[in-house]
């Protein structure tokens, strides 16, 4: 039974000095910090350098892993905490955007040790365990997959549903579909419910257009500034009708204006044109 500690071994770490880190947060939904580690690692690796109590000793090695959307506990790279600091005042975490005042903030450097496993290498973390930060030399966790993890497959227009929040972190091929097309799309308000039609005429197209959201919140249109003026409304999002490339710019504006008289979204909803 092969575990990490021989992976370990193998490469010359002593596992008295790794901690196992594992990366799994329900405020960003399901499988999103797998999704930040493949598509936007900087902001990733931001995030795991912060920490609310001071969790680890300086000069020790960080296995640092993260849960897929298939619940999988995937092992991302060993990183070696070179010093420790506290975030300024006005910090934000670079995924949350939450204020992250005065947390301890590590100074983590990505070693080339086991660089061969990233995104490979997959362990048993251990049913109902709650420690998110082991000692590796007391849990020499079972490896019960070594193959290269690929990103789910995308679901197609009428199946995609995401929070706004996670257009960001989608999996790159997800990105360039989205980015291919125009189209007309829905915005629902979860917690009340209003709906908002918009149209993707632009640059990078409908996922353009919904980076804009996931930006500020209102993308600049009238109704959502006023439905935010509460502070930060949490929208879904999803693909009401799609278009070829080539559609003229007055006939998408015409199909948005159609789908906005079937769903009532001038009069019920968040569209004030």
């Amino acid at each position: 039974m092969l575990t990490f500690n021989d992976l370990l071994a193998l490469e010359g770490i002593d596992s008295n000095g790794v901690r196992l880190v594992r990366h799994q947060d329900s405020r960003l939904g399901r499988g999103r910090l797998y999704e930040a580690w493949r598509n936007d690692r900087d902001a990733f690796e931001s995030y795991a350098s912060v920490q609310s109590k001071d969790r680890f000793p300086l000069d020790c090695f960080l296995a640092e892993f993260v849960v897929t959307e298939a619940q999988k506990t995937v092992f991302v790279g060993i990183y070696r905490v070179d010093g420790v600091d506290r975030c300024p005042s006005g910090s934000t975490d670079a995924l949350l955007k939450h204020d992250i005042s005065g947390h301890f903030c590590y100074d983590l450097k990505l070693m080339n040790h086991l660089a061969a496993y990233r995104d490979r290498v997959v362990i048993d973390w251990g049913a109902g365990t709650r420690s998110w930060v082991q000692r590796a030399a007391n849990q020499p966790k079972t490896v019960v997959e070594v193959a290269k993890q690929y990103e789910p497959r995308f679901p197609g227009f009428r199946e995609f549903v995401r929070p706004v929040d996670d257009v960001p972190t989608l999996p790159n091929g997800w990105q360039q579909v989205l980015r291919s097309v125009k189209g007309v799309y829905l915005l629902v308000d979860l917690d009340s419910g209003r709906q908002y039609v918009g149209s993707a005429k632009g640059a990078d197209s409908l996922f353009g257009r919904w980076m804009q959201y996931a930006t500020d919140g209102h993308g600049g249109n009238i109704g959502l500034r006023r439905a935010a003026s509460g502070g930060r409304r949490r929208y879904q999002v999803s693909v009401l009708e799609v278009v070829d490339e080539n559609t003229p710019d007055a006939t998408i504006e015409q199909i948005e204006s159609y789908w906005k008289n079937k769903l009532l979204s001038r009069t019920f909803g968040l569209n004030v044109n």
